[in-house]
């Protein structure tokens, strides 16, 4: 190769590196320009689908909004926090992502999108929340919409460690003031979901051990809802 043909390979090279440099440069303006939705206050994430687990079972739903801790003080089978309304109105209340929440020590909480890499939520993998691993003595709230493509019946099943209040649409459908560990469909509610966005409002407490549930919209045959999506 002469020296002429060396000097243009060169300048071929670096106009290529060129190139490229610019076209990253490009790309990472576009990617820091995209809105975060996850993270944006009052926003709503979604739709999602819904998880199955190692063993095919279907319709767990993993997108949630939580906050917490609350205090849940007491020993079993009396731990108080359970019957106390941190909300303020826990039947008519409407979670945002970034609201918060007054605690009774005068400090505040927010709700937060969360997405667990697991079918079951542990309250401990939640970064937020800021709990230690075997934290006792408290409780939190867990809220999530499920937005149907027309009127249906469907069952929500659920399993928890330890204790939990199910409100859906403002109604409580269930409330179990156990201590237990988290089994799969530990209990079944048969609901109705109207056409449009249904809120699912959980509140789950926690004695000491593990703290976690796992929740799921299925048909009477444990598969997932049909024409149903997931919004946190």
């Amino acid at each position: 190769m002469s020296k002429s043909q060396f000097r243009i390979c060169i300048s071929v090279l670096a106009l290529v590196a060129m190139c490229a440099f610019i076209a990253g440069c490009e790309e990472q303006a576009r990617t820091d320009a995209k809105p975060t939705m996850e993270k944006a206050a009052g926003t709503t994430a979604g739709p999602y689908e819904f998880s199955s687990n190692w063993m095919d079972e279907e319709g767990f739903i993993t997108h949630w909004l939580i906050v917490g801790p609350f205090p849940n003080p007491g020993e079993r089978p009396d731990n108080k926090g359970f019957n106390v309304d941190y909300l303020g109105g826990e039947a008519g209340y409407t979670p945002t992502n970034e609201m918060e929440v007054s605690k009774p020590d005068g400090t505040t909480v927010k709700w937060q999108q969360y997405l667990s890499t697991y079918t079951e939520i542990s309250f401990f993998a939640v970064e937020h929340l800021g709990l230690d691993y075997d934290q006792e003595d408290v409780l939190c709230y867990c809220a999530c919409w499920l937005e149907a493509n027309a009127d249906k019946d469907v069952e929500i099943r659920i399993g928890s460690d330890d204790g939990y209040k199910l409100w859906l649409n403002g109604k409580l459908i269930g409330t179990e003031h156990v201590y237990r560990g988290a089994e799969i469909d530990q209990e079944i509610y048969p609901v109705k979901l109207n056409k449009g966005k249904n809120l699912i409002l959980l509140k789950v407490d926690q004695d000491w051990g593990e703290y976690e549930f796992m929740l799921r919209a299925v048909t009477s045959d444990g598969k997932a809802a049909p024409g149903v999506k997931v919004w946190n």
